[in-house]
């Protein structure tokens, strides 16, 4: 298995890739909506995100991130689970929601985390040139920007979702 799955060459089936391509917009959007990273955002920052994000199918086993690798993919899980893990031991299982990636592209640098696929997910995924699109969007960066602060703070999980308006004013 390669040492992250790389979308692109996705065994995706047919009819997800067919699915992805006639599902609405605004029903993206609204999945984005019900997350904890992208809930509370104005409905336009919604169907940006949207936009930009597409379905994808990821086989178990699947390594999402590497720890020390830089990640090529931004990943939200919106079905199944991955296990995350740093410096060999298990941290948590990422799921509904769940970003997978973020850190290691906003910060640019390596993951800190690995993330293997323990089933079939099913995932919004973003390459680095629609990520670099998302964060040019004030309020998905500040929404971004908090997640990986709330990340290196003991005992918390996921972040908070703030208003549009305070998500605007801060800087990543």
């Amino acid at each position: 298995m390669e040492a992250a799955h790389d979308p692109e060459q996705s065994s995706a089936s047919w009819v997800a890739r067919l699915v992805e391509l006639l599902q609405p917009l605004s029903v993206r959007a609204d999945r984005l909506a019900g997350t904890e990273l992208f809930g509370g955002l104005r409905w336009v920052d919604l169907e940006f995100a949207a936009d930009l994000l597409r379905e994808t199918e990821v086989e178990r086993g699947t390594r999402m991130a590497v720890q020390g690798q830089p990640s090529r993919w931004f990943w939200l899980i919106i079905e199944g689970e991955a296990m995350v893990s740093a410096n060999a031991r298990p941290l948590r299982v990422a799921g509904y929601g769940d970003p997978v990636g973020l850190t290691s592209m906003v910060l640019g640098r390596g993951s800190p985390e690995t993330a293997i696929a323990l089933g079939p997910i099913r995932a919004l995924v973003a390459g680095p040139e629609e990520f670099r699109k998302l964060v040019a969007r004030p309020t998905v960066r500040a929404r971004f920007a908090a997640v990986i602060r709330d990340a290196g703070r003991p005992g918390r999980r996921r972040p908070r979702p703030q208003s549009s308006e305070a998500a605007s004013a801060s800087p990543l």
